[in-house]
């Protein structure tokens, strides 16, 4: 039987080395932890947390419209409102507008202030120094003796400017003056403005004790001169 190899003896001080190594081997290994994150503090921190820990009901009533805003949509729904009204045509038996406008001298003349004192006729006409409402001016101007007799006043309208409203006055020797409406101011109330953007429907109004008469929309040339005619003076 072979011998039994002998066994070299251990080192107390090696094994208490090496239980110390493993250790420190194994906490290596092991991840370290990361840093905490830093606190943000100041103004900007304090409103973000505000701001989360809001209550759903507060953010919800924020996001209504304010009073202000209200009132501003009710004001523009009631301009809106004034504003169609104020567009209502004018009918027999009501009284003109107190409005002013200037005449082929730049003069200021109130119809209603007028109408108040006389009678008075008011034919409207598309355009001065067109062929029709040449035609028109000058039948009211050959028959203007009779108005004058009764002490009728005789007036033209139209949406031409000052100086356009005296050429054709001069040109066509007219003996009553030519109103320059253009803002239609007159011209829309009494129903003659054809659409939003302008034109005029050639027309003629009588009005008396300051209230309309006689009133006449889309008329011939002619016409509207006789018509006139047999309205204040009376068929001859």
């Amino acid at each position: 039987m072979p011998p039994r190899k002998a066994t070299e003896p251990v080192d107390p001080a090696t094994l208490r080395r090496s239980s110390r190594v493993k250790p420190a081997a194994a906490e290596a290994a092991t991840p370290a932890a990361p840093p905490a994150k830093k606190q943000k503090t100041g103004p900007k921190a304090k409103a973000e947390k505000q701001k989360k820990e809001a209550p759903i009901e507060e953010t919800k009533e924020s996001q209504l419209p304010s009073p202000a805003a209200t009132d501003g949509e009710d004001g523009a729904a009631a301009s809106k409102q004034e504003e169609k009204e104020s567009k209502v045509l004018l009918q027999v038996g009501d009284e003109l507008p107190d409005v002013t406008v200037l005449d082929q001298d730049g003069n200021r003349v109130n119809l209603k202030s007028v109408a108040a004192e006389k009678t008075v006729v008011v034919f409207a006409y598309p355009k001065a120094s067109t062929p029709g409402c040449t035609r028109q001016a000058c039948g009211f101007r050959d028959v203007f003796p009779k108005f004058d007799d009764v002490e009728a006043a005789v007036y033209g309208l139209s949406a031409d400017t000052v100086s356009a409203q005296k050429k054709f006055q001069e040109k066509q020797n007219l003996p009553y003056p030519l109103l320059a409406d253009t803002k239609f101011e007159l011209i829309g109330p009494l129903g003659a403005k054809k659409t939003e953007k302008g034109g005029i429907a050639r027309s003629y109004w009588v009005i008396r004790e300051g209230k309309i008469a006689t009133m006449v929309v889309g008329v011939k040339p002619e016409v509207s001169v006789q018509m006139a005619v047999e309205e204040v003076i009376g068929k001859e």
